[in-house]
């Protein structure tokens, strides 16, 4: 499995073990910064999973002509998993979870 993480500071890498999904997301821990708010992990098709030290979840492909989905409230574990399907490809998982439209607030 091959993915791209993409950290607070906009640096991104290309990956293909879970371990790095760890780091981003303790990136989260860091103290507050309104330019750079969220961490993410990319699928080759396009679609990234971005992360916010809020809670939040935003799940979007850029590149195509989808509409925007978030989730509030998630805990890290519960980002955590969903980085991890993203990263090994299960897209079709990812997208039957319960998401709201939008970027949310």
């Amino acid at each position: 499995m091959a993915f791209t993480i993409m950290h607070r500071g906009g640096d991104e890498e290309d990956s293909s073990g879970t371990a790095g999904i760890d780091g981003i997301l303790a990136e989260l821990d860091e103290p507050r910064d309104d330019e750079h708010p969220d961490v993410a992990v990319g699928h080759e098709s396009g679609w990234t999973l971005s992360a916010f030290q809020t809670g939040s979840l935003v799940w979007e492909n850029p590149e195509e002509d989808h509409e925007p989905r978030h989730m509030s409230d998630v805990s890290r574990a519960e980002a955590r998993r969903i980085m991890v399907l993203v990263a090994q490809g299960r897209l079709d998982e990812v997208e039957a979870l319960d998401w709201s439209p939008g970027y949310g607030s």
